[in-house]
């Protein structure tokens, strides 16, 4: 007996058996390229690390100052001398400027320039106002803003003309009646502030302002300073009386409409850290809104400015940042839990389906058991992947008698999650969209430094990432 059970075990000779290896050895050599030039082939994922973040609905505007700005004219032509600096307030009657017919008071000044006493006509706290001027323009400089400069040229000129006045006054004083025969004192006609450039807007309302009136790049600003030589008629110096002035912004329609349920703005002038509330008004200007802040304070603050950065405080949105190509869109069936069974021992939930012969007549149909893949439950339903359905599939009953059920569809939105190697899908709440990043409530499932595939669409449910 042992002799026929050994007759049949057939043996192979030691070049079969070495053949049979190499066989397996080539096969799995086949499988490991084969796997390696796939890897290669296929684009990587790329993931993103989620951070705390906020985003707000804030409306950034370059706004147009608009005063109630009075133009002084000289009735003689001469070399201009302020008494007063700009932007001062003064009293009514004060002097505020002079017109030198002759040149003679200049000479006086350019000559005390000259002497080996000019470094004493201006104070250190003098020197350290226009190197603070220029350190502004510096630091705010682009190339896109390059036509600003003669804007920048203009008010340094002004500003040390303007520091030049008190000694201006001393000359005057001591020049005695044979100089103020030649001079044209000039005084404010009413109590105000004074500011020495024009530029185009002093008799602008807000509805009288174009388009063309918001080009940065088109705005011509002269300023007046003591030296400039006048014709008859000239502004001298602009008066502004009253502290009445308005704040008027391009903004878009769709701004707009974020505002109509507002009865009151916060915004801010110039990123100035203290916020400002005021009552608006909106004047609709064909693909346009023009936003219109009145104001009874601060003017004097920006009287030397005409356009002002402004940035309308509207809501503030925090949560977690994650990017727009993150987050896609599934449907979902939607299915009530009294239809589930669950395997405790396997951790697997299943559901009895019944499901149609698509290329039947349409009447045989099977049970089946269906595996779920849950992406969220609440108290009564599981929300699941479409994935394992046929549309046309029928539930059936599970823990209790209840009528069979079509399959209810719900949408939802969500990431994929790396943090394991593989994208697994969970569900987020949107709080807020804002150019290419989304805010997303922080008390889901995703929490602060996860990793969610960077583009939702290059993957699906389960897939390996690396």
């Amino acid at each position: 007996m042992k002799n026929r059970k050994n007759s049949n075990i057939i043996r192979l000779s030691r070049t079969a058996r070495m053949n049979s290896a190499f066989i397996i050895f080539g096969i799995i050599l086949v499988y490991v390229i084969a796997s390696v030039i796939k890897s290669f082939a296929r684009d990587p994922i790329t993931t993103y690390k989620v951070t705390s973040s906020n985003i707000n609905d804030n409306i950034s505007a370059t706004g147009i100052a608009l005063r109630n700005e009075n133009e002084i004219t000289s009735a003689k032509s001469g070399y201009l001398i302020y008494f007063v600096r700009d932007g001062e307030k003064v009293k009514k009657n004060a002097p505020v400027c002079t017109v030198d017919e002759t040149g003679n008071i200049i000479n006086a000044i350019k000559q005390a320039g000259e002497s080996d006493d000019g470094n004493t006509l201006f104070t250190h706290a003098d020197y350290t106002n226009i190197r603070d001027t220029i350190d502004t323009y510096k630091s705010s400089y682009t190339n896109e803003s390059f036509y600003n400069l003669y804007n920048f040229r203009s008010e340094i000129e002004s500003k040390v003309m303007d520091l030049s006045s008190q000694v201006m006054m001393k000359q005057i004083n001591s020049g005695g009646a044979a100089i103020s025969s030649t001079l044209q004192n000039i005084k404010a006609g009413e109590s105000g502030v004074v500011s020495y450039y024009i530029d185009g807007y002093e008799d602008k309302t807000p509805e009288t302002l174009s388009d063309e009136d918001f080009n940065h790049a088109n705005y011509k600003k002269t300023s007046l300073k003591t030296g400039d030589i006048l014709d008859s008629g000239s502004t001298v110096f602009k008066m502004t009386a009253d502290e009445n002035w308005h704040i008027v912004c391009q903004i878009s329609e769709e701004q707009a409409k974020n505002l109509q349920e507002e009865e009151k703005v916060r915004f801010t002038i110039n990123n100035d850290p203290n916020e400002i509330r005021s009552e608006f008004s909106l004047i609709p200007k064909e693909d346009k809104t023009y936003l219109v802040i009145p104001l009874n304070k601060y003017m004097i603050d920006y009287i030397s400015e005409r356009f002002l950065n402004i940035e309308i405080i509207l809501n503030k949105f925090d949560g977690l940042k994650v990017p727009n190509s993150a987050i896609i869109e599934k449907e979902t069936y939607k299915i009530p839990k009294d239809y589930i069974q669950e395997d405790e021992d396997a951790a697997i939930k299943t559901v009895k389906v019944i499901r149609f012969d698509e290329e039947a007549s349409g009447t045989d149909a099977e049970n089946m058991d269906v595996e779920l893949n849950i992406y969220k439950t609440d108290e009564d339903y599981y929300y699941v992947s479409k994935d394992s359905f046929k549309d046309t599939d029928i539930v059936m009953a599970g823990k209790k008698e209840v009528p069979t059920l079509s399959l209810e569809r719900e949408k939802m939105e969500g990431v994929y999650l790396a943090n394991a190697g593989v994208a697994d899908f969970n569900e987020i709440e949107v709080i807020k969209s804002q150019d290419e990043f989304t805010i997303i409530n922080a008390d889901g499932n995703l929490k602060e430094f996860d990793n969610v595939v960077l583009d939702a669409a290059d993957v699906y449910d389960n897939q390996t990432l690396y």
